[in-house]
């Protein structure tokens, strides 16, 4: 793996907890089958404690999107696309300068509103030279 880039100025152990918050809420996006079979699938038992785990983890991930400054939740959405593929690596500086132009008081809620956001968010981190657990 190469060193960790220096471009990066969003703690890395920010991204990770992003990563992880975004793999629960794409897990639990697709959970709901109850271990009991006397219990439906789409009962409101089921729906509401599906629904309570992902509003925490979705809020959770607002929140520290939402107390990250303007120019870090900028990196974040940068590196999401880079890990998309939107960019390679060398275009790191094109990608900040898109983040920049797009960037809105609604960072969080761009963010969740893509599926593979977890997988997005890991490939660019492995692009800037970082492990994601």
């Amino acid at each position: 793996m190469p060193e960790p880039s220096n471009l990066l100025q969003v703690n890395p152990d920010v991204i990770q907890r992003l990563v992880d918050l975004a793999r629960q809420i794409d897990s639990q996006e697709f959970t709901g089958i109850p271990e009991d079979p006397e219990v439906q699938a789409g009962s409101a038992e089921v729906v509401a404690l599906t629904e309570q785990n992902f509003d925490s983890s979705a809020d959770e991930f607002r929140s520290i999107i939402n107390d990250l400054d303007p120019e870090q939740q900028q990196q974040v959405v940068a590196l999401f696309r880079l890990g998309r593929g939107d960019y390679a690596f060398e275009e790191w500086e094109d990608a900040l300068a898109e983040a920049r132009e797009d960037w809105n008081v609604n960072t969080a809620d761009y963010l969740l509103g893509h599926p593979m956001l977890s997988d997005y968010l890991t490939s660019g981190m492995l692009l800037h030279g970082y492990s994601v657990e």
